[in-house]
């Protein structure tokens, strides 16, 4: 079978990825395959055939016979001998253009758009659907899953000022900001306790309370909304954050990166410890042992990891360091539940707000951060929530992050990960911060997903970021003059912000 040349464009995309020390012709045969595995067909488009020509055997390598069983499937019939040549290409060209479209949203980062490859596989691999399907409470009975929160009153008109959080196309992410005092928390919690009382299904939210304590003690907010609190240390944080949805050896190289990029994010690691850390948690998944003829892996806990570093720094002779400290910290403070008491979680089932204001500094970010790396892996392989008939999503859990200026700057590749990913899985995050100025990380800006924010008066040292957030031109100024419980705001529907009075002093 002869197969045609790749486009001009292809030729390029394949010499960039070629830096990923990946061959061109693995890059086309992956292309092949991921368009093959989405449900559209590739668009009729007319490529032309200045680029790349690979022999038929160095682009299949052993690979044919499946590949091309894919296409037949997804052609619904059998092709003529003809046909398949063009079909390959125009799957191929399909599948590079995403891949170079991911490979620049990562910042041209080869080895995050490897991660994320593996990613999107292993979370096409559940081998038990029960293990993320039982997670979620049944699916609600109703008609519309829309959730439409009042966010108060425009000061120009007097009218209600109401927000779509899952409209069709819309982003279900939250920022509110201003300086402290000027209500943001209360207004986080009134819009909470607006969504339980008035959306016609149970939305269970997650709230990690960093800073007083203050919305763990709001009887009257818990009382209301039902919510669990836990009280660190202590509490426990109501999961094994060390456990993984599915056991291979992808599932374990990404949740060691992730564990090792998470420690990274809050405490100085150099180049020798961060491979340590990876091989550590790589060697504990390895020598956990089995518990039954499945194969299904025992989890272990963080003490197991800190018990085999300390084995490890004595049997090899290292000298104490910044990530044994970090360990031990972890086994002073024992911040989750023991994996022995199970994996399953209620997170998705009840609300729950997570006090950490008593831990130290360190552990407050890394308890949050290895709480939504779990989360995250088990989100992603979750089947997409179903829209009604108007295309609003069903939204299944709300993240609510107090005071996130602690945590935006942590170069934190999770948080990052699921405000951009997890929409389509009916999950919103909430981000509680002090400026717009906090969202413009230099890894990554953060307001480019938000679809509802919400500032209050607040000190800006960068007068873009305010048209970033608002999406509409501002005067810095007024900021500074806004009254008390008056936000500027965004909301579906309108072409530019409004001033809102979002609450009654």
């Amino acid at each position: 079978m002869a197969l045609p040349k790749t486009s001009a464009e292809a030729r390029e995309i394949l010499e960039t990825l070629r830096r990923t020390g990946v061959r061109p012709n693995l890059w086309a045969r992956a292309a092949l395959g991921y368009s093959l595995s989405l449900e559209t067909p590739p668009e009729e488009t007319r490529y032309d055939s200045e680029g790349t020509e690979f022999q038929e055997k160095v682009f299949f390598g052993i690979d044919e016979e499946p590949l091309l069983a894919l296409l037949r499937q997804r052609l619904g019939r059998v092709p003529e001998s003809e046909e398949v040549g063009k079909l390959i290409k125009t799957h191929v060209e399909r599948g590079l253009r995403h891949f170079y479209a991911e490979y620049q949203r990562l910042n041209r980062r080869g080895d995050e758009l490897l991660l994320y490859l593996i990613r999107h596989c292993t979370s096409c691999l559940t081998p038990d659907d029960s293990f993320s399907v039982d997670l979620l409470p049944p699916a609600p009975e109703a008609d519309s899953f829309m959730v439409k929160v009042i966010v108060g009153k425009e000061l120009k008109s007097g009218k209600e000022a109401d927000h779509v959080l899952n409209g069709p196309g819309s982003a279900p992410h939250v920022a509110i900001m201003g300086r402290n005092g000027t209500g943001k928390t209360r207004t986080g919690l009134q819009l909470l306790r607006h969504i339980r009382d008035s959306v016609s299904y149970p939305i269970p939210f997650l709230v990690f309370d960093y800073a007083k304590g203050d919305i763990a003690s709001n009887q009257g907010f818990v009382e209301a909304t039902e919510a669990s609190v836990v009280s660190m240390p202590d509490g426990c944080i109501p999961l094994a954050p060390l456990s993984i949805p599915i056991r291979n050896e992808h599932a374990v190289q990404l949740a060691a990166r992730r564990f090792r990029d998470t420690i990274c994010s809050v405490v100085r690691l150099g180049a020798i410890q961060k491979d340590r850390c990876l091989h550590l948690v790589q060697q504990l998944y390895y020598i956990t042992p089995i518990l039954d003829d499945d194969d299904n892996l025992e989890t272990p806990d963080l003490s197991d990891l800190t018990q085999l570093a300390e084995q490890e720094y004595q049997a090899n002779g290292w000298n104490p360091d910044s990530l044994l400290a970090c360990l031990r910290e972890f086994s002073a403070f024992p911040l989750f539940r023991p994996a022995a008491e199970g994996e399953r979680h209620d997170l998705f089932r009840r609300s729950h707000i997570i006090d950490l204001h008593r831990l130290p500094e360190d552990l407050r970010k890394l308890s949050v951060f290895l709480l939504l790396d779990r989360l995250y892996a088990e989100i992603m392989t979750l089947p997409d929530a179903p829209l009604d008939k108007q295309g609003n999503r069903q939204l299944r859990l709300i993240v609510v992050i107090d005071e996130a200026h602690h945590y935006l700057p942590c170069r934190q590749k999770t948080l990052e990960n699921m405000i951009r990913e997890v929409r389509s899985k009916g999950v919103s995050l909430w981000l509680l911060s002090q400026s717009p100025d906090d969202f413009d990380q230099p890894q990554y800006n953060f307001a480019r997903e938000i679809g509802l924010p919400l500032v209050f008066s607040c000190v800006l040292e960068k007068p873009r970021m305010l048209e970033a957030v608002l999406g509409g031109k501002v005067n810095p100024r007024r900021l500074s003059q806004l009254g008390t419980g008056v936000a500027l705001a965004r909301m579906t529907g309108l072409d530019a912000p409004v001033e809102v009075q979002a609450w009654e002093p």
